[in-house]
């Protein structure tokens, strides 16, 4: 919150800790802070990372049979197969569906994958990226079980506005700030997180030079992608970085067991 001078200028904090400033028309990811009341009891955990605090009230016991669409963003998942087996909640932007994303970068082989994103700026099922998350991923057992792929949404709606330089975040979704009109759109089953979305640039970047795609155009020719340190940049569509696969789950979508940690993840099934 703190401002550098009286100019235009505002400290930021680097992924390596240290504090610099720069313009405030620069995108970097936000970490809201809240005070919460005094009365608020902690239920269960021990404040770590893989066991975190949960709060009395927050529903967090006997859990199994509840339907996923009523849990919360950032909660953890085990969804997929081998290497890439832990997911997150985003949201619940279409009514009803769970928003969810890969809480790491593909990997095969023990290796991450990158994908270029295409020959034009605009995602779609049939562009590199897109035939890659809509075909392969979906088809050949490496990243997720059949009976997982039967639990995501057949077709979502996915935003395609551009952001460019010192403009709002919403016209990744909107057409303009007022947030009266959707932007440009394209539709699939999978797709990936677009520029400035909940969760976007919430990742375990204990793995060295991650930098991964996003859905929003920067301009006529280049992508945005969030860089290994956290910041927002944009690149030429033709060039290969990694990809977190983002879907929808279906309304009937239960959980099974576990609590929502990254220790403890969500267990899931297809309600009859």
């Amino acid at each position: 919150m703190t401002p550098y001078n009286n100019a235009i200028n505002n400290f930021f904090v680097l992924n390596t800790g240290q504090v610099n400033s720069l313009s405030v028309t620069n995108n970097y990811g936000v970490r809201p802070s809240i005070n919460l009341k005094s009365e608020i009891k902690v239920e269960s955990g021990e404040g770590t990372v893989d066991n975190p605090y949960r709060l009395e009230g927050d529903n967090d016991s006997n859990l199994s049979g509840t339907l996923l669409n009523t849990r919360y963003s950032g909660e953890y998942i085990n969804f997929g197969t081998g290497e890439n087996n832990l997911y997150r909640i985003v949201s619940h932007e279409t009514k009803g569906l769970t928003k969810i994303v890969s809480a790491k970068s593909l990997k095969e082989n023990g290796t991450i994958k990158t994908v270029t994103f295409g020959d034009s700026v605009f995602y779609s099922s049939t562009n590199t990226t897109g035939s890659f998350l809509n075909g392969e991923y979906l088809t050949d057992g490496e990243y997720l079980t059949s009976e997982q792929v039967n639990m995501i949404e057949d077709n979502t709606t996915w935003y395609l506005g551009t952001v460019g330089s010192g403009v709002s975040y919403r016209l990744a979704k909107y057409k303009d700030v007022s947030m009266s009109e959707y932007a440009t759109n394209t539709n699939a089953k999978v797709g990936l997180l677009r520029f400035g979305e909940l969760m976007a640039g919430q990742f375990d970047r204990s793995e060295n030079n991650v930098n991964y795609w996003t859905l929003t155009p920067y301009s006529t020719s280049h992508v945005r992608y969030v860089g290994s340190n956290g910041a927002a940049s944009f690149n030429y569509p033709d060039r290969a970085n990694d990809v977190y696969p983002a879907l929808n789950l279906k309304s009937n979508v239960i959980i099974t067991g576990g609590d929502g940690t990254k220790n403890s993840p969500f267990t899931l099934d297809l309600a009859p």
